[in-house]
């Protein structure tokens, strides 16, 4: 119903910063604020029903979640009882609701580190501002504050697109908002009953216009999230809007009741999620309201026996500290770093699974991860591979998919006794002198990131003087990507077409130029749909792993079905114009007469929907050498 139905948790943070702005006021009025007596208040209100989360969590991921899926979980975990979950997923996700974001059991925890840090800054901040700043002056330094934090948020949200939803500076301005709606609401300022109506319903369509956007989670909070929080203090804003029709509406029994369990409902409902998604439930009517009916339950069964227990203090601040934050933080760290040194436990699906995980574990360069990314430099030993040499005699670049074939190519670089240098950036093309506009990351922009590393590798070509370039990509995606040769070029399918095969011709150009052998590296087949989960549902079912390979449903239909014709096109068209041009497939290695393997010696052939594992990456380069010899050795 709700496409952006995030802005609940903009929502959350307005109301947030009004309750506790609120609350510190009214005991500095009365003379009774202390710092210990606000800190154990709030640790005793959240960390209770925070720590069951924890709890349960952590029952799930070790019964369900595969070894390394287990580790990151528990790294999360140790950074949510850190209160920096917001900064674990902004470095670890590709994006907020993004596909690797589904089956993270703790993902919704972010928006709680939040407001933990809103915490440490808020009281101290008021305090120190009643104290030294006459009445006029308090309000005008909020607001100020208030209006420097919005734009603060705006250019956040144009120069990190993809990660300022995590940002607790760009939140700040939310949390400032519902301070203001206190502040200010003690003003002489009334409205008539008229304007009250007018304006609660003004606010109330607002939220609901935002929360039916279409496509605007990349960049928020952005102006959206502007409007939503200044509709959101509207509401909350008592000058007489008490006694609104909004109000009433808004105080019907039911919404209140949810109201009071919004804690728990927030806390519980997206591990009932996670957990489905990492199963591989399909979405259906039925699965929706076992969702409902599962996370209501849970919260009310959470507010009864948690939150209303244990809402009041029950300790000196020193001993809730100890108990229920530093008790917490060191148990997980430790179990966090206990279980990388254990590889994450396989054992816990029987020994078959353990020797699988043992094998993918092994196949698992331990630098490939950081060499992704734009990370690696020149001289960065750590993403050479291949034969040792003091100098890297090859370039492998591309996108992720490039990275994914470093078992591929350290095994054939090896055998050729070769050394490559690896450099690579996430979906982007890596032919020069070219943009990609609106693509990956780059909301309405040009992918200048991508641009500016491409523009790098051409010159270590050109200063480098390899024996060899290898370009590995997933190259059908960016047929219908928007290429562009400037800025401010027009756009078109055909256009990108023409600005692709004009590109391409001009990378061969510059590594043959070089004195290079080019050697494009296509995509293996991708991933079918259903068979992860039914990888998956073998693996925490504790199924045999060795039924896979027989299974249909684990295999695929005939490989030309998925590829585009115009990207085949345009690679024979090269092969013809380039005769020292290889192009290396995957797919030859992978598919047999009617169906492509999912497996390699009964070893998931996916690490993720769009990547191979490290296993079979370099099975992959010992049965190409086996059936096609070697091309790095014979162009030499």
């Amino acid at each position: 119903m709700f496409p952006s139905g995030f802005i609940g948790v903009d929502i959350f943070f307005v109301i947030s910063g009004y309750l506790t702005t609120s609350i510190i006021l009214k005991s500095i009025e009365k003379n009774s604020f202390t710092f210990a007596g606000f800190y154990s208040r709030r640790i005793w209100r959240l960390q209770p029903a925070m720590i069951a989360l924890m709890l349960v969590t952590l029952a799930l991921a070790a019964f369900f979640y595969l070894p390394q899926d287990f580790i990151q979980f528990l790294k999360s975990e140790r950074y949510t009882s850190l209160f920096l979950s917001n900064q674990y997923f902004e470095r670890s996700t590709t994006a907020y609701a993004a596909d690797d974001t589904s089956s993270l059991l703790l993902l919704h925890t972010w928006s709680l580190a939040i407001e933990w840090q809103w915490y440490l800054v808020l009281p101290l901040g008021v305090w120190l501002l009643r104290r030294y700043c006459p009445p006029t002056a308090f309000k005008a330094v909020v607001l100020c504050l208030t209006l420097g934090a919005t734009a603060l948020s705006l250019y956040l949200s144009s120069k990190f697109p993809d990660k300022s939803y995590y940002f607790f500076t760009a939140r700040i301005f939310e949390l400032l908002i519902g301070s203001c709606a206190v502040i200010f609401s003690a003003d002489k300022l009334k409205l008539n009953s008229i304007w009250n109506h007018i304006l609660g319903v003004a606010a109330v369509i607002a939220l609901f216009y935002c929360a039916t956007r279409e496509q605007i989670l990349l960049g928020f909070p952005d102006y959206h999230a502007v409007v939503v929080c200044l509709a959101t203090a509207l509401l909350l804003w008592r000058n007489g809007s008490e006694a609104s029709m909004t109000a009433k509406v808004l105080s019907f029994p039911p919404l209140v009741y949810i109201g009071t369990i919004s804690y728990s409902l927030y806390i519980w409902h997206w591990p009932v999620l996670a957990t489905s998604s990492y199963l591989g439930f399909k979405h259906s009517t039925a699965l929706t309201v076992a969702y409902f009916v599962l996370t209501f339950a849970l919260a009310a069964l959470s507010y009864v026996t948690i939150e209303r227990k244990f809402r009041k203090p029950k300790l000196g601040l020193k001993m809730t500290l100890g108990l229920l934050i530093g008790l917490p933080a060191i148990a997980l760290s430790a179990l966090y770093s206990l279980s990388v040194s254990k590889g994450g436990w396989p054992q816990r699906f029987g020994s078959d699974m353990a020797e699988v995980f043992d094998k993918l574990q092994a196949m698992t360069p331990p630098a490939r991860s950081e060499c992704l990314g734009g990370a690696s430099k020149d001289a960065d030993t750590r993403c050479v591979l291949g034969a040792p040499h003091a100098k890297a005699q090859a370039l492998l670049m591309g996108d992720s998919f490039s990275n994914q074939y470093w078992g591929f190519v350290d095994t054939l670089a090896k055998d050729a006794n070769i050394s490559v240098l690896a450099r690579s950036y996430s979906a982007c093309l890596a032919l020069p002198d070219i943009y990609l506009y609106d693509w990956s990351k780059s909301k309405g922009a040009v992918y200048k990131k991508c641009h500016d590393n491409v523009a790098s590798y051409y010159e270590l070509i050109k200063k480098n003087h390899y024996k060899f370039v290898l370009i590995g990509q997933i190259w059908d995606s960016y047929a219908d990507a928007s290429i562009l040769t400037r800025p401010e070029d027009p756009r078109g399918p055909e256009l990108s077409h023409q600005r692709f095969e004009f590109a391409i011709r001009h990378a061969l150009n510059a590594i043959e130029a070089s004195g290079a052998v080019p050697i494009f590296l296509k995509a293996m087949y991708p991933m079918p749909p259903g068979v992860n989960e039914c990888l998956l549902q073998r693996y925490v079912m504790r199924g045999q792993l060795g039924s896979i390979e027989r299974s249909e449903s684990c295999k695929t239909v005939a490989r030309e079905d998925l590829e585009n014709p115009w990207i085949n096109s345009v690679f024979a068209q090269l092969k013809v114009e380039y005769p020292n041009l290889v192009l290396i497939d995957p797919k030859d290695i992978q598919c047999d007469g009617g169906a492509c393997e999912t497996t390699v010696d009964g070893i998931p052939l996916y690490r993720d929907i769009g990547h191979m594992t490290d296993y079979a990456s370099y099975k992959f380069g010992e049965t190409y050498l086996s059936r096609f010899g070697n091309p790095m050795r014979v162009a030499q």
